[in-house]
């Protein structure tokens, strides 16, 4: 029997290149606030959207990529137990008071924009808290 090469197999939900580093750059961000990685979600196709959803006590965060508008954003929702008690709200229009324009930067900028925006939300969150 002849030694045939063998073919590396590629998971059938591979997530995109933008969600990947959003991950891999913000992933640590929301842990070191306490979040810890409930589910991940991947899409199949060219336009395949992504999300890795967080959370803390009652309090959700989601990583989400748009992968048909090529779109990376944050948001979040309220939980009581296993259930969502409120919709998904964009954080950076959350911090902002107000709807804002798409942002379709996928550079590094956005990625620390985004990051901006997290802490910005956090921090207001312990300031309602107290």
């Amino acid at each position: 029997m002849a030694d045939t090469p063998e073919v590396p197999v590629r998971p059938a939900h591979t997530p995109s290149e933008p969600f990947t580093r959003a991950s891999l750059y913000l992933g640590p961000l929301f842990e070191a606030h306490g979040f810890r990685c409930m589910a991940r979600e991947y899409s199949e196709g060219s336009e395949a959207s992504a999300s890795a959803e967080y959370g803390l006590g009652d309090v959700r965060l989601r990583l989400v990529w748009e992968g048909e508008e090529r779109v990376l954003f944050i948001e979040c929702a309220r939980a009581a137990g296993a259930s969502l008690i409120s919709r998904w709200v964009d954080i950076e229009w959350a911090v902002a008071g107000e709807r804002l324009e798409v942002d379709r930067d996928l550079t590094d900028a956005r990625l620390e924009k985004l990051a901006t925006a997290l802490v910005a939300f956090l921090d207001r969150g312990r300031a309602a808290a107290e």
